[in-house]
């Protein structure tokens, strides 16, 4: 076929691809491996899948610094490349990386040479690529030629075995796949799909909500409604910890190390978990969420466990992916403002309660807060701000919110009134606009 031809083809499809799109919404899933259906030639496939990936962009940096274009001009289909074992090298076949893993590996340095040269015009100093011991993740860019599912099953490709995999159940039927990832994490394996299904049609119950962060209360809505969230460290993490001082380097150490890692992304899946059912419930609740940037990597400098045990910085940031997400700038004074008056004064970190020196209004700091981030993120997205009283949908929606993330482990849900404020959890929802 004619090269022009093939060419426009291509350019047709792409346009036709981009127009469904727009009706499509994107979603990633995780599932497992299954490593009791592994044989042992599907098993060291993996191990040396991922080492070869590892010789492959360590290769690309060698040349990289040999020739100024030489990692431009890589050549993906490569079967053999050296590989430095202490100070002799020595030349490793890759039987195991397919010509498409290794494009996509070339492309992943590219990136990484385009992000160091954005921070270097920003006036950061940085270096160049380095050599890594260790490669995580191996990009799998087409469905149906890289990898493919059938029957609850993932096969890829130069690999003779499917594997069977765990989770397929939570993606629709309707989903179209994409292009995944191939995860390896404390000797187990994941594979993170991208896959394209319609837009689903929401029906918000409320148009908008206020969201103020902080320490002690993770989230104050702007409809009273507090949010509190915690999964400290655990003893046997602890424990762990003081296991893994003790090793000396070797292979006690290494699976030491391991077992640290597994306590701690079980720890990170029970944060992740609490995050997606709070963040999923407002999103679907709300249609218009305003959030203020916060500086929460500032915080953790002050109050580094308190932090740490909540993971407020996630769950912020889950906040964005509302229908209609909208950012208050970091400096705007929200807990300094009255938000009946608009008057502004200075609030200690030690005052629950804020006193409006000026009409007199008292009323929780963190409540106040989040009216004010609501009025103002409106005014930034152009909607019409005026004043509306507490009306009976209002006050269903809040009880099932309440009764809802009530019913999450490891978090407590309340109404402002309920925790000892003098303000009525009733009255300030009266300078609630929209």
């Amino acid at each position: 076929m004619d090269r022009t031809v093939k060419n426009r083809e291509i350019g047709e499809t792409l346009k036709r691809t981009k127009a469904k799109r727009e009706n499509q919404v994107c979603r990633t899933y995780e599932l497992k491996i299954d490593k009791s259906h592994l044989n042992a030639e599907a098993q060291k496939h993996l191990t040396r899948l991922f080492l070869e990936a590892k010789w492959f962009y360590n290769s690309l940096i060698a040349q990289g610094k040999l020739d100024r274009d030489g990692l431009w001009n890589a050549d993906y289909k490569v079967q053999k490349v050296m590989v430095k074992r202490k100070s002799v090298f020595e030349e490793r076949e890759l039987r195991c990386l397919s010509s498409q893993m290794k494009q996509e590996i070339i492309g992943r340095a590219k990136d990484n040479i385009v992000g160091l040269f954005k921070l270097k015009k920003k006036g950061r100093r940085v270096g160049s690529l380095k050599f890594t011991g260790r490669i995580r993740s191996i990009p799998l860019n087409q469905y149906g030629v890289t990898y493919w599912i059938s029957n609850n099953h993932i096969h890829l490709q130069k690999l003779k075995q499917p594997l069977r995999i765990r989770g397929l159940r939570q993606i629709p039927k309707d989903a179209e796949y994409a292009n995944a990832t191939l995860i390896q994490r404390n000797g187990d394996y994941y594979v993170h799909v991208t896959t394209y299904q319609p837009k689903p049609i929401v029906q918000f119950a409320q148009k908008s909500i206020g969201v103020d962060g902080g320490i002690r209360k993770q989230l104050v809505l702007s409809n009273g409604v507090e949010i509190e969230e915690s999964v400290p460290l655990t003893k046997r993490i602890r424990r762990l910890h003081r296991e893994f001082s003790r090793k000396k380097k070797g292979k006690n150490r290494t699976k030491a190390q391991v077992k640290l890692n597994r306590a701690y992304e079980e720890l990170t899946r029970q944060r992740r978990d609490i995050r997606n059912k709070i963040a999923g419930k407002l999103t679907k609740t709300f249609k218009i969420i305003c959030v203020q940037d916060d500086n929460v990597s500032g915080w953790q400098r002050l109050w580094g466990r308190q932090i740490l045990a909540t993971g407020i910085g996630g769950l912020m940031s889950a906040l964005n992916k509302a229908h209609t997400p909208v950012q208050v700038d970091r400096f705007y004074p929200s807990t300094k403002t009255c938000s009946r008056c608009g008057h502004v004064q200075d609030v200690g970190l030690n005052e629950k309660t804020f006193r409006c020196e000026e009409c007199g209004l008292e009323i929780d700091r963190n409540l106040n807060a989040a009216i004010n981030n609501e009025r103002e993120g409106l005014k930034q997205i152009g909607v019409p701000v005026v004043h509306r009283e507490f009306t009976p949908v209002d006050t269903k929606t809040t009880a099932e919110l309440v009764r809802y993330f009530n019913s999450i482990p490891r978090v407590r849900a309340s109404l402002v009134a309920e925790t000892g404020s003098r303000a009525s959890a009733r009255k300030p929802a009266t300078s609630v606009v929209w």
